[in-house]
């Protein structure tokens, strides 16, 4: 009798320092393995070492019983590549003729690109007819000057790619990596379609050859599964994407942490913070969605969509410093990359006897930091996480907890040195000049993404989070949760992160047919990424101004969202005790209904302003059955039909809450609540465009099964 196998995914974090890589139970989420290597930069096989070997440690520990279903790694490869200028030369063929030929030769004069002090991307340019026979000799010319990979630019190929085909055809039949504008983005604009594939091309030769490397050895040890990369934007994408674009990947460092904080997040908008031990990266999550952004490199714009983080220099491993104007300084330089063992995790040995306090610069061009030396002049670094253990912010059994033994006789020395009454006067002191250098950078985002007027909840992942998550949060006035297995949530993320893909294209006026067709477009590109089809979603934005119409599909590998955590749904009760968590302020909740996936409820509260005055604040929440809020829309308000009634009850709730002023009528924006569908329909801008997009999502429903429009407040 054949036992069954146990269905597991991997998720493997590359880091600077460490790769880590997780054994996750493929129905129930939990991890049941975890290992770490040494990140392989020297090796001759470059970071695919490191892959490979978590992956065997994980496999040998696994066994004949577990079967890999599916497989995901981040990579810091790209990033490290144009940082280190580690990169190809670039030869780009540009095609075109007559007036619009002159233009486009113009906008593809990409020169070099700097990408960090005294590193260069280098290209060059040759210009030549579309079509003609001039393209294999343009090639030629280049790979004669060195060019190591070539890009195929012409002015219009988001329309008629051929021309740039041709040229990348030429070059691959002279054995160079190649890639054309056209697959960079749909959108026009040549100048930066090009140089966003110049940085694709620049890094294609050194990614090729990771993936060929990682995936051979991967067949090696007869695994089936597919391997996926982690992209920027924070889905995955197939070893083929990143063998044709693996400029995805870039500047995807924090990408994998927040596809974890997704998947468990119990908040629709949310602050995620990645604390490692030298830095952390900030994330803002708004209606159960990352903020994503357009990135620059090198100063320049690009098509490359990738997480919006902001990166700080404090974290776990920060050392403690003079400071000025009588406060201390936390960081940016960590303990580790100093050479120091934190005082928290030190032998006991060293932090015996008696000690005293000195002022090192680990590196030149540092500021003095304070180390504490024992009386054979031994060093240890009290830290930021040495502090958040002394005051209680990280417990003991937390994956940060130390020795709070001896975290206190360095505190009290440091106390003695500063002419301060207690340690933990210098621990508070400590805590508060880490909290204060990241609640700018959480401000700045709270305000840009206008999430002013919700309720936030903060988010803690990697070792380091204790350190700083609480502390913040409790200025802040915001709930809080550190993440479960914090300290391996980006190979977390990794093992169970969506396939992604985004399609924008230049529409005036984005008719019906032009939606159908953009959203057919995403979906087939993650279903040919082994998206299973049951989980597909597609999200539709337009952006009215500037002419942009997207299409964001995601979808599931080898598991239905759905199953993920705990395989039954929770109580009625602990889903909306779930709530009252997140909402602390809120006074009272109402249930609204619900479909097969999700339930609504309605908030209320009493609120003060202009001294005297009171006014009830009202917002309406969406949760799934496990309990976690995937949406909160203050002051708005819903209306409800059945589906067989779509069309017609959406036509009245847009004529209902239509606004009219001096650019004349403006439709609400709104959200679908309706079967296992919540759909986003807040950037469209004409009733048409809801109505064929509603149709699309929802038309295949029980005719009978109810839908709810959440209506937002009307549009400023």
């Amino acid at each position: 009798m054949s036992i069954e196998k146990r269905a597991v995914r991997i998720g493997i974090d590359v880091g600077g320092t460490f790769t880590h890589a997780v054994a996750v139970d493929n129905r129930t989420c939990q991890v049941i393995s975890h290992k770490v290597t040494p990140t392989s930069h020297s090796s001759k096989e470059g970071v695919a070492a490191g892959i490979l070997e978590s992956f065997r440690l994980l496999q040998e520990e696994l066994g004949d019983q577990a079967e890999v279903v599916f497989l995901a790694h981040s990579t810091t490869q790209a990033t490290n590549a144009l940082l280190e200028g580690d990169v190809a030369r670039v030869g780009i063929v540009g095609l075109g003729q007559g007036l619009e030929g002159m233009k486009a030769k113009s906008d593809l004069q990409v020169g070099d690109i700097e990408l960090s002090p005294g590193k260069y991307l280098r290209s060059s340019l040759q210009f030549v007819e579309a079509k003609s026979s001039q393209v294999e000799r343009a090639v030629e010319t280049l790979q004669g000057e060195g060019c190591q990979a070539i890009v195929a630019a012409q002015g219009f190929s988001v329309d008629d790619p051929s021309g740039e085909q041709i040229a990348m055809e030429k070059a691959r039949g002279r054995g160079l990596p190649a890639c054309g504008t056209h697959e960079m983005s749909g959108l026009y604009g040549l100048r930066v379609r090009a140089r966003t594939a110049v940085l694709n091309a620049s890094i294609l030769p050194k990614m090729i050859e990771t993936a060929e490397m990682t995936h051979a050895a991967l067949q090696s040890r007869k695994v089936e599964a597919p391997l996926m990369v982690m992209r920027s934007d924070g889905g995955v994408m197939s070893l083929d994407e990143v063998r044709r674009r693996p400029v995805m990947t870039l500047l995807s460092g924090p990408a994998a942490g927040v596809a974890a904080a997704l998947m468990f997040l119990k908040a629709s908008d949310a602050l995620f913070l990645e604390v490692g031990g030298t830095s952390t990266d900030i994330c803002l999550v708004k209606d159960s969605k990352a903020a994503v952004k357009s990135a620059s490199v090198g100063g320049h714009p690009t098509y490359l969509k990738t997480l919006d983080s902001r990166t700080l220099g404090i974290a776990g491993g920060s050392m403690i410093g003079p400071g000025t104007g009588g406060r201390l300084s936390v960081g940016p330089r960590s303990a580790h990359l100093a050479g120091f063992p934190y005082c928290s995790f030190a032998p006991p040995e060293k932090l015996e006897g008696e000690l005293k306090v000195i002022e090192v610069k680990p590196l030149a061009g540092d500021p003095a930091y304070f180390v504490i030396e024992n009386e054979k002049g031994e060093k240890t670094s009290p830290t930021l996480t040495c502090a958040a253990n002394l005051l209680g912010y990280i417990k003991p059994g937390d994956y940060s907890a130390g020795n709070l033994e001896q975290i206190r006789r360095a505190f009290e020395a440091l106390a003695k040195h500063l002419n301060m009454e207690s340690g933990e006067g210098v621990a508070e002191a400590v805590v508060d000049a880490a909290a204060d250098k990241v609640l700018p950078t959480i401000k700045v985002l709270l305000k840009e993404y206008a999430v002013g007027d919700r309720q936030v909840k903060l988010l803690g992942g990697g070792g380091g989070a204790g350190a700083i998550v609480p502390a913040v949060a409790k200025k802040l006035g915001f709930p809080f949760e550190i993440a479960q297995r914090a300290e391996v949530i980006s190979a977390i993320g990794a093992a169970l992160a969506m396939v992604r893909e985004t399609i924008e294209m230049n529409i005036v006026d984005p008719t019906q047919e032009d939606l159908k067709a953009l959203r057919a477009q995403a979906e087939a590109a993650v279903l040919a990424m082994g998206a299973d089809p049951e989980t597909v979603e597609v999200t539709i934005s337009i952006d009215a101004q500037r002419s942009i119409v997207s299409a964001t599909a995601t979808g599931s590998v080898a598991f239905s969202e759905g199953e993920t955590g705990p395989p039954e749904e929770v109580s009625p009760g602990d889903r909306l005790g779930t709530l009252k968590d997140t909402a602390p302020k809120e006074a009272e909740f109402d249930a609204l209904g619900g479909t097969d996936q999700y339930f609504l409820f309605r908030s209320s509260r009493v609120e003060k302003y202009l001294f005297f005055f009171k006014r009830k604040h009202q917002t309406i929440w969406v949760t799934d059955r496990r309990g976690n809020v995937k949406l909160q829309v203050p002051g708005g308000v819903t209306e409800t039909a059945s589906i067989g009634q779509l069309e017609s009850a959406l036509q009245d709730t847009i004529n209902k809450y239509t606004a009219y002023g001096d650019a004349g009528a403006l439709i609400p924006a709104l959200h679908v609540i309706a079967g296992r569908k919540l759909t986003d329909l807040t950037s469209l801008t004409t009733t048409e465009q809801v109505l064929t997009l509603a149709r699309q999502e929802l038309g295949g429903l029980d005719p009978d099964s109810p839908a709810y429009f959440l209506v937002h407040p009307a549009r400023g």
